[in-house]
């Protein structure tokens, strides 16, 4: 039977580990050693399971078939090399080898097809294709094929057993039909060049997806790179390399568990990021948010693990419509450099985030991190939220945000820092730019905020606003002004022998500051000042400033003391939430 789809092909240039093909948790620099095999000195992933096979590059007594004296399908029926030069106008290499391993050796081989796949792996115990350094090969089909009773195959390079591509040459595929490369097994892509252009996805793996090294430029109407076994394995490994995806669903998918040792990431999944966060009160252009229903509408998020997801170091730049990073489980980011732009949420995990390092800017989202419990350790974090910047929240229970470390930055239009349960805060610097209206708080918890160590500066308008819990050990201050004052406008507190202890500048209108740093002390006296000039200001707080107005002297005689009236702080059991 024939199944047909429109063609569209368009030009794209662009710039806790149990996991099946991914070796025992390694927090090393170096991730590669070299080994001797057979023919030559390789390097090695030290992290994926890949055999010497599959970095064997080396072409000995190979069969030459040269694509130009050949009418109709190439058929190889047993264990072999075979090198594939020249063209082959209209047919398919058909590999159809029970329990044989058959390497096939790309030379400047080019394969069209009108009505299948150009290769086409039917049965083998695994096949090796090597595209030799300075070569450029291709493949293409149209959008009908005829199938099988599965529907098979697929794609224009469709395997149905373990299939390895390696080599420094280059295959370019155009897949009018579905997928640009299927393997219905391990699918293995080793220190190689792929461009792909694809009606569906562009690279598709069911039992695992293991990638070393290479560049990888994917463009298509499905999911960029994806595996597709929920049920037992479906996890994909990146060691390396530079991907550049456009994707019209989500960039990488992993059915199971996902995990990224390092790599450049640049990933646009449906369509991209759209929205635009604004500046001050306005209301944004999303309205009222409508959350993705998968159920209903397809995913596009950037990258997606359905499982769990760790991100040891890597360069990933991400504009998504849906989430950028997103986990069904857990997820750790350990290391890396990550510029996220997304009109759902930066950062997401059902589960537990926990951030070890890494500079991670999340530039516009509706909220920048959420996920049931989070834990931040280290990093440098800027976020940018049109809704809550923070938020641990979820359906497991408990929720739990904990900071120890790091340097957090938000600019958040709803809550700045939201747990429908507790919050603690035993280390690092978190800085937030609260909402200039109310209904929202730059801090914003259900339960308690433990305020035990570090320095917090909150920001923002006064009718929601919050303070860490008097059960925390660490002072805090908070301030509310008689007037919302401007944009700009510092505040600063000055110990008794003049020096400044912190001061803030606020990016947007505020009313209520909230201050602690481990340099508050219980009895001492400080005198506020609102207004005049400060210097060396970074990310809104600076320790230098000169005449500004004196707002008013307190003396701190309990760990949490207010200037004002102080918004919502007194609570019914007076530990800072909400009556």
């Amino acid at each position: 039977m024939n199944y047909k789809k429109a063609a569209w092909m368009s030009a794209f240039l662009a710039g806790a580990l149990v996991l099946a093909g991914c070796q025992s948790d390694s927090d090393t620099e170096d991730t590669t050693f070299a080994v001797n095999t057979n023919t030559s000195a390789v390097k090695q992933s030290s992290t994926l399971s890949l055999e010497a096979e599959d970095y064997d590059t080396e072409i000995n007594d190979a069969q030459k078939i040269s694509l130009d004296e050949q009418s109709g399908d190439v058929k190889i029926t047993k264990a072999g090399t075979y090198q594939l030069s020249g063209t082959l106008k209209n047919g398919s290499v058909v590999v159809d080898a029970k329990a044989a391993v058959v390497r096939i050796v790309l030379d400047n081989a080019h394969i069209r097809s009108k009505n299948s796949a150009p290769i086409y792996v039917k049965q083998a115990d695994k096949v090796i294709i090597t595209l030799p350094k300075g070569t450029a090969s291709s493949l293409k089909d149209t959008a009908s094929y005829t199938v099988d009773e599965k529907e098979e195959p697929s794609a224009a390079l469709f395997s149905k057993d373990d299939l390895t591509i390696n080599g420094s040459g280059t295959l370019n595929i155009t897949a009018s039909y579905k997928n640009g490369i299927q393997c219905k097994d391990t699918l293995k892509l080793v220190d190689t060049n792929l461009n792909i252009t694809a009606e569906n996805d562009g690279i598709k793996a069911r039992d695992a997806l293991l990638i070393y090294k290479g560049s990888y430029m994917v463009q298509a109407q499905g999911d960029g790179i994806v595996t597709t076994n929920e049920k037992e394995q479906g996890n994909l490994c990146i060691d390396q390399g530079t991907f550049a995806i456009e994707a019209q669903q989500d960039g990488l998918q992993s059915a199971g568990d996902l995990t990224i040792y390092d790599g450049v990431f640049t990933v646009t999944s449906g369509g991209g990021c759209v929205n635009k966060v604004g500046t001050g009160s306005a209301l944004q252009p999303w309205g009222e948010f409508d959350d993705h229903d998968e159920a209903v509408q397809k995913s596009q998020k950037g990258i997606k693990a359905a499982k769990n997801m760790v991100l040891y170091k890597g360069s990933y730049t991400i504009s998504s419509h849906d989430d950028a990073l997103h986990a069904n489980g857990s997820m750790d980011i350990k290391g890396g450099t990550y510029t996220l732009s997304s009109d759902d949420d930066g950062v997401h995990a059902d589960d537990t985030l926990t951030i070890h390092n890494g500079t991670i800017q999340v530039k516009q989202s509706y909220e920048g991190m959420e996920a049931n419990t989070i834990q931040i350790k280290g990093g440098a974090l800027q976020i940018k939220a049109s809704d809550d910047g923070i938020n641990a929240a979820g359906d497991l229970g408990n929720p739990l945000l904990t900071i120890d470390g790091g340097t957090i930055y938000v600019d958040a239009d709803g809550d700045g820092v939201d747990s429908n349960q507790d919050i603690v805060m035993n280390d690092g610097t978190l800085i937030v730019m609260g909402p200039e209206s109310g209904g929202n708080g730059a801090l914003d918890y259900d339960g308690s905020f433990a305020m035990n160590g570090g320095t917090l500066v909150a920001v923002g308008s006064s009718d929601m606003a919050m303070a860490p819990s008097t059960s925390s050990t660490q002072p805090s201050l908070m301030i509310r002004t008689d007037s919302t004052q401007p944009a700009e406008t510092i505040l600063y507190v000055q110990d008794e022998d003049g020096e400044i202890i912190l001061g803030v500048s606020s990016v947007k209108a505020w009313q209520n500051v909230v201050i602690s740093t481990g340099t508050l002390k219980k009895g001492s006296t400080y005198d506020i000042y609102v207004g005049g000039s400060a210097s060396s200001v970074k990310n809104g707080v600076f320790t230098n400033a000169k005449s500004g107005t004196l707002l008013a002297s307190m003396t701190l005689n309990d760990v949490v003391s207010t200037y004002g009236n102080a918004g919502m702080l007194q609570g019914p059991q007076g530990d800072g939430r909400h009556p």
